[in-house]
């Protein structure tokens, strides 16, 4: 497995460690002189949440990266630059003072921010980066930023290599992106990417297996990002919902029906409450979206000599989009119109709460699989997180046959009389509440909270059932948390489900 790394932004300790030689001077151009300024340094006090034990936090880091200053006194970075973030400030080159800066919005799933700085004097003689468009194979472009090796602007080239789709490691949503081998290191993030003094990249990740090879959020990207921004709320990229295979085989194309000439891709699974779902089924052959043909291996064409999956014609869209879909069914060839929303899978991708879900009830600490749970288990999670959690992430869970929203977890015990025998239970799903089946998280913590009978009966993934005698067990369950020193029972939004805020 290719492991694609964050340019995870400078802890402060490490400013002073680095002898590397990074370039103290700029180029000749006038435009890098006019808009040095316009590159800033972010400082970072972050907090996050601690998915195991959620109702804790796992303590204070600072850290640095790099932000570009755009039209209407912006400056845009990357969202795992500010993720999590208690206090922000940003300085410019030219100036020693730092400015308190506060986030106005932020997209995990594209890895950007716009930070807003209220104090007018920071923008004063500062000419905003203007945007460019998406640099083509072999262009030269400059990178500038503040990374490690010293406190100064650095300023380094390299050509563009690739222009592809690939999973941005912030939110593992599969986005347009450039790999490019200029030299781009930790602090980097957040950066300005240039052609000719254009704007036309956000320096993002590198892959730590090789050298040289980073990636940049392309201005497709960051334009998409700002016109979302434009209606008020950020919405994201919309999903269309579907898996598919390559048609490429031979004997499956005269299966289907299809010629020599034509391409396409078969669906083998419409995800539920997807955007296609009551529009595509399982076996139709998309031919084309929005006009475009599709090949037999799910590309398009899309710049000379280059191809694009599929899902680039569906990210360019925004939430609330139709797509227009021409496709063949049972060998007939219908068009149909899909309109476009986000789409959450059974196992949520990375930072889809900001605070996580939890609900303890008898000792018993009950969350949502994510996959920010999954990462609990550390950097190489997918090899040591529970199969069972796997299974929902990567096998045929994913599927979700039985039509969850979310899966509910157990994920340990707090010892108590209460729930002797159970003490080593840990990292298991939960199906049902006194035999009754549910499909959310909000529909289990109700179904626990209303029960009337004497006894709480669990049954959870491993076929094992957990039996709670329910005589007094809501002062059980408070002394439970304060022996432990837990100051609340359940998260901020169960507390709305429940009434108690």
């Amino acid at each position: 497995m290719k492991k694609l790394h964050i340019i995870r932004s400078l802890p402060l300790h490490m400013i002073m460690w680095s002898s590397l030689l990074m370039l103290g001077g700029y180029p000749s151009t006038g435009w890098a002189q006019n808009l040095r300024d316009s590159v800033v340094k972010v400082f970072v006090t972050s907090n996050s949440m601690d998915y195991y034990r959620p109702w804790q936090s796992r303590g204070s880091t600072a850290n640095t990266g790099s932000g570009a200053i755009i039209a209407g006194n912006r400056i845009l970075t990357n969202a795992h630059v500010v993720s999590d973030h208690t206090f922000i400030q940003v300085r410019k080159e030219s100036n020693p003072q730092k400015f308190i800066a506060a986030v106005e919005a932020i997209g995990h799933d594209c890895d950007l921010a716009i930070l807003r700085v209220d104090d007018p004097t920071f923008f004063e003689g500062v000419t905003p980066f203007p945007m460019g468009e998406l640099p083509e194979l072999q262009d030269t472009v400059t990178v500038i930023g503040f990374p490690i090796g010293g406190d100064k602007l650095s300023i380094t080239e390299g050509v563009v290599s690739r222009v592809e789709i690939i999973g941005y490691t912030q939110s593992a949503k599969k986005l347009l992106a450039v790999q490019i081998d200029a030299a781009i290191n930790p602090g980097n993030s957040g950066g300005p990417i240039l052609k000719d003094g254009l704007l036309v990249g956000i320096a993002m990740q590198m892959m730590g297996s090789g050298q040289n090879i980073g990636y940049m959020i392309p201005s497709p990207v960051i334009n998409h990002f700002l016109t979302d921004l434009e209606k008020g709320e950020y919405e994201g990229f919309p999903t269309m919902g579907i898996d598919y295979h390559n048609t490429e085989n031979k004997t499956l194309r005269e299966y289907y029906g299809l010629t020599d000439k034509e391409g396409g891709v078969v669906i083998t699974r419409v995800l539920p409450y997807s955007s296609a779902e009551g529009v595509l089924q399982d076996g139709d052959i998309i031919l084309e979206l929005d006009g475009v043909p599709i090949g037999v291996d799910g590309t398009f064409e899309f710049q000379k000599d280059t191809r694009l999956a599929l899902s680039h014609l569906i990210n360019q869209k925004m939430v609330g989009d139709d797509i227009a879909v021409k496709f063949m069914r049972a060998g007939q060839v219908h068009s149909t119109s899909i309109t476009l929303d986000r789409f959450v899978g059974l196992v949520p991708f990375p930072h889809h709460f900001e605070k996580p879900p939890y609900y303890i009830y008898g000792g018993l600490v009950f969350t949502v699989l994510t996959t920010d749970l999954l990462e609990s288990w550390g950097k190489d999670w997918w090899e040591k997180a529970p199969l069972d959690f796997l299974h929902y992430l990567l096998g045929s869970g994913r599927m979700n046959k039985e039509r969850k929203k979310e899966i509910v977890t157990l994920i340990y015990v707090l010892p108590d009389d209460i729930n002797v025998g159970y003490h080593g239970y840990s990292n298991d799903v939960i199906r049902k509440v006194n035999g009754q089946e549910f499909d959310s998280f909000k529909d289990f913590v109700l179904l626990l909270e209303n029960h009337q009978e004497a006894f709480t009966i669990l049954e959870t993934q491993t076929t094992a059932r957990i039996i709670l005698d329910n005589r007094n067990i809501a002062e059980i369950t408070q002394a439970i948390l304060q022996r432990n020193h837990i100051p609340y029972q359940f998260s901020e939004d169960v507390a709305q489900w429940l009434g108690r805020q």
